[in-house]
């Protein structure tokens, strides 16, 4: 699942050198070596007029629109990075850049009280269409992530953090203002995303999604469904297939100053990394950047001719997430005692050891190990640390009992039984699930292992149809609207429903500041509190790979983007060999 403002800068800025390692193959010679040193100018070549290219995304998706919860997908952010008006970019380094194709410059805050943003549109800037972008766009992407009924009435936004704040927009021209709430005070003002959707095209289909907030979400689920046939990125959907591929050319109406070579992309799925470093060793596709990496694949990659790969620390944190309203997991102390007798150091040296013998186990869930606001919240709780004991004496003082068969009962003489989800292409998942079930069976509880299809994850987070599940979260080098997307309890990307009235207003505080120090230190103060509700457990900042094949240029990772090796997707080309 894809976060919109996450970790800090600082969180990544050592991590991402400390666990690269490119290709060192006998056989092969990495264009990509260069990138422990060089992150953002390795894999740089002239490019040659024309080319096409297939890229593969290693599971699939069930919505177009990013905008709302079941959307709110990894995989298809990465499908769309050809066209989705992101405000901008955050580089290797963590400097931010903003759209090309949109913006003629940086945000600008005009008022700090109330905090008012001003943006500036670039001449020519567009939906791909001819149609400019214009102030309604900026209107439509704030009723859409409103989460108030009285704009959007039945609309699930995967996160209210930016438009809840709003109580005006204005625009005169190529500029436009964004005037916040008195109670906001974001030190990720500049970082906000403002557009995502075209109105235009919602008022030709017939809705009046001004006026009439059942409209505006009858609006938002018609591009849901609809394979977007506007951009305002430097390539423009010729076909596309949900979950299954998207097939992009270049847009002759882009704004952007970067000149577009390929002559077409196809982005395609294909489920399992081993078959995505097959299907790169055949020739089949030119490239991935998956949210995974095996010590199997990287045998196979080391051997191979005319490609080049790189591991390094990603942006994605794994984590175990438990649904409270489980008539079981309802019991803080359960949950607590479900948490301590998980072994994280076990499941992190059968998943991820394989792959980097160095990577640590993650103790904090909006700060990276090593970052200058990181504390160690967790050890002392015994989470994650499979200490059976503790967690048997965590449960003896709830009152609950076991019966002659070692069952766990609940006071009330109920037998505890669990399921557990895991996307079914990610093997780390699966190993997690049978070491979790291994554990919570010498607690006495029963587990049932549940997979879930490739393109199913969104429905099923957003459904809540599970009891313990295993997913990660992607971010992007921010952290200010972490804790309210994931915990707030009228979040969309609340899964699991936790409700704390206490956790809310911590919430709430951090985000009324605009100094990141005293963000940072709010933003703790809301880890200690999910981490007593016993709500999510961190497992680990995984690591992740990009292949390639030796005929691109300009193709590299990037771990503060939220679409990896396609941030910089306008400068995609095949080199020039003359």
């Amino acid at each position: 699942m894809k976060r919109h403002h996450m970790a800090a800068v600082a969180a990544f800025s050592c991590t991402t050198l400390a666990l690269a390692g490119c290709g060192q193959g006998s056989a092969v010679s990495s264009s990509l070596d260069d990138c422990v040193t060089d992150a953002d100018t390795c894999n740089s070549g002239e490019r040659a007029e024309g080319g096409e290219i297939t890229w593969a995304i290693d599971a699939g998706w069930n919505s177009w629109n990013q905008n709302t919860a079941d959307g709110n997908n990894a995989y298809v952010s990465l499908a769309l990075a050809g066209s989705w008006p992101y405000t901008g970019q955050f580089d290797q380094n963590g400097d931010f850049i903003v759209n090309e194709g949109l913006f003629a410059a940086e945000p600008e805050l005009v008022s700090e009280s109330p905090v008012t943003v001003e943006y500036t549109l670039k001449q020519g800037a567009n939906w791909g269409d001819g149609t400019d972008i214009t102030l309604d766009d900026f209107v439509y992407h704030w009723y859409a992530r409103s989460g108030n009924e009285d704009l959007c009435a039945g609309c699930t936004p995967a996160t209210t953090t930016y438009g809840s704040q709003v109580a005006a927009i204005d625009g005169d021209g190529s500029t436009v203002t964004v005037t916040y709430v008195d109670s906001y005070h974001s030190a990720e003002w500049k970082y906000e995303e403002v557009l995502s959707l075209p109105s235009h095209v919602a008022t030709e289909q017939g809705f009046d999604w001004k006026n009439d907030p059942a409209a505006m979400a009858a609006a938002e689920l018609y591009f849901s469904e609809t394979a977007p046939t506007w951009t305002t990125g430097p390539y423009k959907i010729d076909d596309a297939a949900m979950g299954d591929y998207v097939i992009y050319t270049p847009n002759e109406d882009w704004a952007g100053d970067t000149e577009v070579t390929l002559d077409k992309i196809t982005f395609r799925v294909i489920e399992g990394l081993e078959n995505i470093v097959t299907a790169l060793r055949n020739g089949e596709i030119d490239g991935s950047s998956p949210f995974s990496a095996t010590s199997e694949a990287i045998t196979q990659l080391e051997t191979a001719e005319g490609l080049s790969y790189s591991v390094a620390g990603g942006p994605n944190w794994e984590h175990i997430d438990l649904n409270t309203r489980n008539e079981f997991l309802q019991d803080q102390a359960l949950r607590t005692a479900v948490f301590q007798a998980i072994d994280l150091e076990n499941i992190i040296e059968r998943t991820y050891a394989f792959v980097q013998s160095d990577i640590e186990r993650k103790n904090n869930h909006l700060f990276r190990n090593g970052s200058e606001y990181y504390t160690d919240y967790l050890t002392a709780t015994g989470q994650g640390t499979g200490d059976i004991e503790m967690a048997k004496a965590t449960l003896d003082a709830a009152d609950y009992e076991w019966d002659a068969d070692g069952n766990l009962l609940t006071p009330d003489g109920d037998q505890v039984e669990l399921n557990f989800r895991y996307l079914e292409t990610r093997e780390s998942r699966k190993i997690t699930g049978e070491l979790t079930a291994a554990t919570l069976s010498d607690l006495g509880i029963q587990v049932e292992l549940k997979a879930i299809p490739a393109d199913a994850l969104g429905s099923v987070l957003a459904e809540a149809d599970f009891d313990m599940i295993n997913f990660g979260w992607s971010s992007d080098p921010l952290f200010v609207g972490s804790a309210s997307q994931y915990w707030s309890s009228e979040s969309g990307s609340n899964f699991g429903h936790l409700e704390d009235p206490d956790l809310d207003a911590l919430i709430e505080d951090i985000n009324g500041t605009l100094d990141m120090d005293d963000a940072a230190a709010r933003a703790n103060e809301a880890v200690k509190r999910v981490i007593e509700d016993a709500y999510v457990l961190p497992i680990v900042d995984a690591p992740v790979m990009v292949m390639v094949s030796d005929r691109l240029v300009n193709v590299r990772d990037n771990w503060a983007s939220q679409q990896r090796a396609a941030y910089n997707i306008a400068e995609w080309g095949v080199a020039d060999t003359e």
